[in-house]
Order: C-alpha cells, then sequence, then structure tokens
C-alpha cells in the first residue's frame, strides 16, 4: 500500500518544477519511501518552511543512494505552513514527514487544482473581462500580462473613459485578487501630492507616532501575505509630478532582489532617540516592496495633466488607450468564478533569462538616437530583451519588437525641427523591418513636428 509523504528539503533544484521533471534526493536524506509512494515538497528557506509547493510528486526509484520523484502534477497554490500544521497537528521534521492519506488529501484541496498553462489563464481572463461588459483585443491584454512579468511596474495612457484602470481591476478579480479581499487598491492622485508622505505617512514629531496611509499598509500587507499577489492601481498619476510623491517606489523596484527593494520611513535618528525614550513605532522604520506586489499607473494625456519625465518613462512600459472599438463591447454575461493565483504560480510562468534576438536592431536604433542625444541605456535593453523572453508563445516575435520599440523606445524621442533626420531615419528602419505600429507612430509625430514645429510621443 503506497503512503504519502511531506518532504523538507534545502535542495534549489526543487524550485520551479513542472510536470514530468524529476528531482533526486539522497536516500540518506528522505528513507523509508518506496516506488509509487506520493509526495509533497515543503522548501527550507533560510532555515523556514513558508510552504507546502502546489507540487504532487511520486517516487519513482527508490535505490539505495538515490530517491528519484517526478512531478505528477502542478496545482494552483501553495499552502501555508501554518494551515498544513493545523491539519496535520504537529511541526514538520527535516526530511521525510509521513502523514496520513486524509491530510494528504486536505492538503491537496487547498492547492485549488491542476495549474493553468499561461494561455489557459489568459483564456480565462478576456472570458472574465466580456462577461463583465468590457472589450480590450488580445493584443492588449497579453501585451499588460507581458509587461507585468517583465517588471511590476505598467503606465497605462490615453483619454479619459477608455477602460485604463478598468483593465487593471478586472485582470486583477479575474485572478482572484480584489477589492473585497483587499489584495487590490485604487487610489486616485491628487494634484497637491508634492512628496511621499501622501503613500508613506510621516513621523508626527509632537506625538511620538508614525501616521500611516492606507498605500503603505498595503505594502505592508502585501510583504506579509508573500502567497497572494497584491495589486495597487494609481488612478491619473499624471495629475502630480511622478518623481515626486513615488520616488522611493521607483527606485525600490530597480532592485532585482526582493530583499534590496526597501523604502525608508524615517531615520535611524528617530529609531534612535525613540529608544532612549523606551518608545516603539507600530511600523518598522524599512519597507520592503515584495515581488508579489504590482503596479499600474493610469495618466490622461491632456492639458490639466504634467508631463512624465525620462526617470519615469525609462522605468516603465506604456500601453496607450486612445481608440475604443464601441462595436465590439459584449453584453454583461454570468461572470465566471475567479481562479485565484497565487504568487507562486504567477512567478512560475516568468522567463529566466533575456532573449537577445533582436540585439542587432536594437543597438541600430541606439545608434540613430545618439545623432540626437536621446541614447538608450543598459536598462532598456535589459528590459526589451526580458520582455521578448516573457512573451514567447504569447505573442509573435515581430509584433512583441514592435510593441517594445512603441512602448520603450519612442516615448524618449521629443523636440524641435533639429530631430527631424532621427524621425525619418526612424522611419525608414521601422518600414524597412515591417513594425507597423511604431512606424504609424512615427509618421503621426512627423506630421506634427511639421503642423506644430514640436512633436513628442505623446498625442
Amino acid at each position: 500500500m503506497n503512503k504519502f509523504f511531506i518532504l523538507t528539503t534545502t535542495t534549489s533544484k526543487a524550485t520551479g518544477l513542472k510536470p514530468s521533471e524529476k528531482i533526486d534526493i539522497s536516500a540518506s536524506e528522505f528513507s523509508g519511501v518506496s516506488k509509487g509512494d506520493r509526495v509533497l515538497l515543503a522548501l527550507n528557506k533560510g532555515g523556514v518552511f513558508e510552504q507546502v509547493e502546489p507540487l504532487l510528486l511520486l517516487v519513482k526509484d527508490d535505490s539505495a543512494k538515490v530517491i528519484s520523484l517526478e512531478v505528477d502534477r502542478a496545482c494552483m497554490n501553495p499552502v501555508g505552513i501554518e494551515r498544513v500544521r493545523t491539519i496535520i497537528n504537529r511541526a514538520l521534521s527535516p526530511g521525510g514527514n509521513e502523514i496520513a492519506t486524509s491530510e494528504y488529501e486536505k492538503i491537496v484541496e487547498l492547492m485549488g487544482g491542476i495549474q493553468l498553462t499561461e494561455k489557459e489563464l489568459l483564456e480565462h481572463v478576456k472570458k472574465y473581462i466580456a462577461a463583465r461588459g468590457y472589450y480590450f483585443s488580445d493584443e492588449t491584454i497579453y501585451n499588460y500580462h507581458v509587461c507585468l512579468k517583465t517588471r511590476p511596474f505598467v503606465i497605462l495612457a490615453g483619454l479619459s473613459g477608455t477602460g485604463k484602470s478598468k483593465l487593471s481591476q478586472l485582470y486583477a478579480e479575474a485572478l482572484g485578487h480584489t477589492v473585497q479581499n483587499n489584495r487590490y487598491l485604487r487610489m486616485a492622485v491628487r494634484p497637491s501630492w508634492n512628496d511621499d508622505r501622501f503613500l508613506l505617512g510621516y513621523f508626527n514629531t509632537l506625538t511620538g507616532e508614525y501616521v500611516t496611509e492606507p498605500a503603505v499598509e498595503f505594502v505592508i500587507q502585501s510583504e506579509k501575505d508573500r502567497e497572494n499577489l497584491y495589486f495597487f492601481c494609481l488612478d491619473e498619476m499624471n495629475l502630480a509630478h511622478v518623481e515626486y510623491y513615488f520616488s522611493q517606489f521607483l527606485s525600490a523596484l530597480e532592485e532585482e532582489n526582493p530583499a534590496d527593494r526597501r523604502i525608508h520611513l524615517y531615520s535611524q535618528v528617530i529609531e534612535k532617540r525613540l529608544a532612549e525614550q523606551k518608545k516603539t513605532l507600530d511600523v518598522d522604520r524599512i519597507v520592503l516592496v515584495p515581488n508579489n506586489l504590482l503596479f499600474t499607473g493610469t495618466i490622461n494625456v491632456d492639458e490639466t495633466t504634467q508631463s512624465l519625465s525620462d526617470k519615469v518613462i525609462d522605468r516603465a512600459n506604456t500601453i496607450e488607450f486612445f481608440d475604443v472599438d464601441l462595436s465590439k463591447v459584449p453584453a454583461k454575461q454570468p461572470i465566471p468564478d475567479p481562479i485565484r493565483i497565487s504568487a507562486s504560480t504567477w512567478r512560475s510562468y516568468h522567463a529566466g533569462e533575456p532573449d537577445s534576438t533582436f540585439r542587432s536592431q536594437i543597438i541600430e536604433i541606439g545608434k540613430t538616437l545618439n545623432k540626437s542625444n536621446f541614447g538608450l541605456g543598459y536598462r532598456v535593453l535589459r528590459e526589451i530583451e526580458m520582455y521578448l523572453a516573457n512573451s514567447k508563445g504569447l505573442l509573435d516575435p515581430q509584433i512583441a519588437f514592435d510593441l517594445q520599440i512603441k512602448q520603450r523606445i519612442l516615448p524618449r524621442v521629443r523636440g524641435t525641427a533639429t530631430i527631424v533626420n532621427t524621425l525619418r531615419e526612424l522611419l525608414e528602419f521601422m518600414r524597412k523591418n515591417k513594425l507597423e505600429r511604431s512606424a504609424y507612430r512615427v509618421e503621426e509625430m512627423e506630421a506634427r513636428l511639421k503642423r506644430d514645429g514640436y512633436t513628442s510621443f505623446w498625442r
């Protein structure tokens, strides 16, 4: 009769496994098992077990020295270690922990079913959005999804009422993260926001207390709940200068290692003074921006708003919303149940290495931009190539590259008649390489330059 185990292990090879993939564990680490036994994994991260991974493994070989495990199924969600302890009524020991059949089945039930492929997930998102009575093209939905995977900060730009914030909200809802369960936060930016206290709060020197704001409370909550995704939408974010109130977030998101994404709420001097007075604050001095927190900013392009600086443009993909095809707006339908996607499932869709297929074309564009002192940096190059890697199987490579030129490069181009030759060289390059979206935008920019004597990416 087959047995059931939870294996606690420190091996890094156990991360990111997919169905039919195998992992070998030393028999000295995992004893007492036989071929056909069922196994769940709890990874030891720095001496701490955070969760049981959403993987169902089968013992394929039980030789004297090595136990070979194969992933039978990948499920939707991990199960927090506290919930596992509640089910088995004991702590986990290093190595194999035998559990009852009923305990195994309860843990598996909490994993939420078999993991969807990325395309299946996006089909669900499309159906959910349509059922709510909204329409976005497949390219827009796929593009938004890939942008969030590439960098957790995306800008949606366009006319008022074109569904920018709605895309952010409905995408999150389809994945099971809503306003009701406190995993989606939408904040309206105000013109008076001239520093980050409107997001992060401030230390009140009169009362000796730290006054928090909903935004920083949301960040703290997301850092404590690493199993779930959290979505933060800054609505009409260019009503104020973005770099004034969002600069700490922009800098934190530069770090590839989430442990380095730090935001300072108050100084060490204040912390020291409070310690001398034997006082403590309700919030830590440093807040981490975790990789399960995804940011979307919406901007309206009109006379009431501030222009975006290169610092902001350089750190986000910009997706446009100008043309709404009202004839394709569907009637509302019964809304399908959300499929909760955990943070670990989300990360399983991420590409590990950049795609340098279009490197030579990017270099050629960079040389053209250098003639007008625009140029491209390391960050833009790497993130274009990470976008291309993350778009594989979702977008045609040529379309993905076209979108990246439009979203990551052309927003940097602006000026007077001195850039006319640069625009013409760019247009020639776009036409030669059949980059229709980018070519159309450069044509628009050149026409506005001729009409107004000045042009930029923004309409």
